[in-house]
């Protein structure tokens, strides 16, 4: 499936599919250890709703960005969201990401939406001045960064990343190192 509907916030009627995502997510303990790792210096996501609709927080920080993955068949269902923080002029973290057990019942759907997300974020990254790398943090004793912008030149893409496999709660997953030609 592609084509995702992106949205920083969603409307009251998403709750329970959100909810669901984000706190009965069937593939969290495949993660326990970076999710616990995350909550222990960000705090705890919530789900919040305000003027511009429901979207995720976090206790510690109330500058996170939060952006949602809609699938684009019928009732446009939450396949997947990502929950990201600017933590440095330099650097975008990605403190929580998930996929909606709907859309990972095999590697390749949910990769397919986890990509996606991470694409979405880094499309965010291109576009702010100085951010240079974004890096998430579940994957335990494994480091994920991409390379946005580097003082010396740089071919880095998504679909140059070199995937190596690991369980994650977002469908069988992957850390991966950009392949940067250095």
């Amino acid at each position: 499936m592609t084509g995702f509907v992106f949205l920083s916030s969603l409307d009251e009627t998403y709750r329970d599919s959100l909810e669901r995502l984000v706190f009965f997510n069937s593939r969290q303990r495949e993660a326990e250890s970076g999710i616990t790792r995350v909550i222990d210096q960000y705090g705890a996501p919530a789900i919040v709703a305000d003027a511009a609709g429901l979207h995720v927080v976090v206790e510690q920080r109330n500058d996170v960005q939060c952006l949602f993955a809609l699938a684009p068949t019928r009732g446009l269902p939450i396949a997947g969201m990502i929950v990201y923080l600017r933590i440095s002029i330099e650097e975008i973290l990605i403190l929580h990401v998930a996929v909606s057990d709907r859309f990972s019942h095999n590697r390749q759907s949910g990769l397919q939406v986890l990509m996606a997300l991470i694409r979405s974020v880094r499309d965010v990254a291109h576009r702010l001045r100085g951010v240079e790398r974004l890096r998430l943090l579940y994957l335990h004793d494994r480091q994920f960064q991409i390379v946005i912008k580097s003082s010396r030149p740089v071919t880095t893409s998504l679909s140059s990343a070199k995937l190596l496999p690991v369980s994650t709660p977002y469908g069988d997953g992957f850390a991966g190192s950009m392949a940067t030609g250095r």
